[in-house]
């Protein structure tokens, strides 16, 4: 069964009207431009391949009003066969869903014997073509298909001038990329980009094909407050090509990795794709299928796309913040990092992890206390023996060179802090499961139950050796640890120190004291310091079910305090 047809390549004497350019003249009353336009309405494009005088063609082509209708028209006197595979080459379609159309039976015949899959008809079908089932295509009235292949059209005519410098075509061309992160305005979209893709969708999970079905799948996961999601809206100096790509990362203590990552061939080539993966952090995915871009190529050097900013003209390359910021905390600053970056020169985060099963709380204020204050080697080698690692204790830039700093200290609420024995400071630890309780209450074996590997079991049984429980962070040392690291940081730091929920949902009441303990804490904190501010996350709710517990929240209220943080540089300290 032949395929659907979505390219009409026509010759031009004899076929698309009746009589020769050259020999004779063309009657102008007759020709086939009403079904040109109406197949375009369909979604179905037409290119020319004739052989002829380009000059005249064209010039008689506008004066019937049909030039326009025409992509990729390819009219000389060479061999047409040749000419046909290089339109296919530039319409990225596959030759079985495209019809030459020729009076010449011996041009039929070279097109056919070089590209067997190529359909091929003679004028007498051309009456047909509209009543043909292979022709319906699909509504597109608005003619947006024919406006994007005349935009490609430019762009390969444009790098055909750099001679062949793809890469110095692309710098040129000033790519752009706005990531918009309310997606469920656009779910119907999403949908699309998802089960449509293929040859730049690296994972392949589809949707249900019924559109509530879809829906209700896609929204639930959306719906995970570790979930970041964004469509990729893709603008350059040739147009605007709308969205064209979608992902959902699921990002969290010890796990990064993309559960959907889809793009339209529409942006093929300009390695869209490959820039976001580098953006997102290289994130874990599994590749399915066969896909068009290496996401591993670290030799290709992605210069020419930068974020899109409303303020300039396309044609303009958006200039980046020259500020560095900043983020420590838990997974509240995690979840937001994803809309701050790009509004700055340099992010840098300090955000808890897991390791061997254990909780590494390096956003708890003792932690952080030691990361600005420093520690001997003597310090680090005991503390290596509970499961900590240099990483924790390093944002590898000193405190001058940071223009904005906001932590999150939310962990100091809930977490079990620990003397370490002898050494004079303490430290919170939270191995293999056990979240916000005291090791001193459990044994060895109801770790091992607990899924603990050697290494663990080995950290916890020198913890119970040389560690004394001293329960949650106490206003003394909660405060002594904040006043500490912010004496770090240079007054010309723009310091913010986030809240604790105030609104809390009722589920989760009995946490109410501790927060507002918590609260009236970081207010003392802030009133021996110009610089220092709180910044209120009650401000960020929209409705109550944007908190899902106390510290945990829906992904649009990250979005939104995302967005605030991402332009905080330019607040003033009132």
């Amino acid at each position: 069964m032949l395929e659907a047809v979505r390219l009409v390549i026509w010759d031009l004497d004899e076929t698309f009207w009746r009589g020769t350019i050259v020999e004779g003249g063309v009657d102008e009353t007759s020709h086939y431009g009403a079904i040109v336009k109406e197949l375009a309405r369909r979604g179905i494009m037409n290119s020319i391949c004739s052989k002829n005088d380009f000059e005249k063609a064209k010039a008689l082509l506008e004066k019937l009003g049909i030039w326009e209708y025409f992509i990729f028209p390819s009219i000389s006197w060479d061999p047409k066969g040749a000419r046909i595979q290089k339109i296919i080459e530039s319409v990225k379609l596959r030759p079985a869903s495209i019809m030459f159309i020729d009076d010449n039976p011996m041009n039929l015949n070279e097109a056919k014997t070089l590209i067997p899959e190529l359909q091929i008809s003679d004028e007498n079908f051309i009456e047909k073509i509209l009543s043909d089932e292979r022709f319906v295509g699909k509504n597109d009235s608005e003619f947006k298909r024919l406006n994007d292949y005349k935009l490609l059209e430019k762009k390969q005519g444009a790098i055909l001038n750099s001679k062949g410098d793809t890469e110095d075509f692309l710098r040129k061309s000033n790519i752009t990329v706005e990531i918009d992160y309310n997606v469920e305005e656009n779910i119907d979209r999403v949908i699309e980009l998802i089960n449509r893709t293929n040859q730049l969708n690296f994972i392949k999970k589809r949707l249900p094909e019924n559109k509530e079905d879809a829906r209700k799948v896609i929204l639930e996961e959306l719906s995970h407050p570790d979930r970041h999601a964004g469509l990729v809206h893709v603008r350059d100096k040739y147009g605007d090509y709308g969205y064209v790509g979608f992902f959902l990362q699921a990002r969290g203590a010890g796990y990064n990795r993309l559960d959907y990552f889809c793009f339209s061939c529409r942006t093929l080539g300009m390695f869209v794709e490959l820039w976001l993966y580098r953006q997102l952090g290289s994130p874990s995915l599994t590749i399915s299928g066969e896909v068009l871009t290496d996401l591993y190529d670290e030799n290709k050097k992605i210069d020419w796309i930068a974020r899109w900013n409303p303020n300039l003209h396309t044609n303009e390359i958006p200039i980046a913040s020259s500020q560095t910021i900043l983020l420590c905390g838990g997974c509240d600053l995690d979840s937001v990092a994803h809309y701050v970056h790009h509004n700055y020169k340099k992010t840098v985060l300090h955000l808890n992890t897991a390791r061997e099963s254990s909780e590494i709380r390096r956003d708890h204020s003792s932690l952080v206390r030691r990361v600005f204050n420093g520690m001997t080697d003597d310090d680090f080698l005991f503390l290596q023996q509970l499961g900590y690692e240099s990483s924790d204790f390093q944002i590898n830039i000193p405190p001058k060179d940071i223009d904005v700093a906001v932590f999150s200290f939310w962990t100091d609420m809930f977490y079990s802090l620990y003397e370490v024995v002898g050494r004079g400071y303490e430290m919170p630890l939270s191995p293999t499961n056990l979240g916000h309780a005291n090791i001193e209450d459990f044994y060895e074996t109801e770790i091992w139950a607990r899924g603990a590997t050697e290494a663990c079991v080995r950290n916890f049984r020198f913890a119970k050796a040389n560690l004394k429980y001293k329960g949650k962070s106490n206003e003394k040392t909660f405060k002594e640890n904040v006043h500490s690291i912010i004496k770090q940081f240079p007054t010309s730091t723009k310091i913010f120190l986030l809240s604790a929920l105030e609104n809390i949902p009722e589920e989760f009441s009995w946490t109410k004291g501790q927060h507002n303990l918590f609260n009236s804490w970081q207010n003392d904190i802030i009133e021996n310091y110009e610089n220092v501010k709180i910044i209120k996350v009650d401000d960020f709710l929209e409705n109550p079910e944007d908190a899902i517990t106390s510290t945990h929240f829906t992904r649009n209220f990250y979005r939104r305090l995302g967005e605030y943080l991402g332009n905080i540089s330019k607040l003033q300290m009132q």
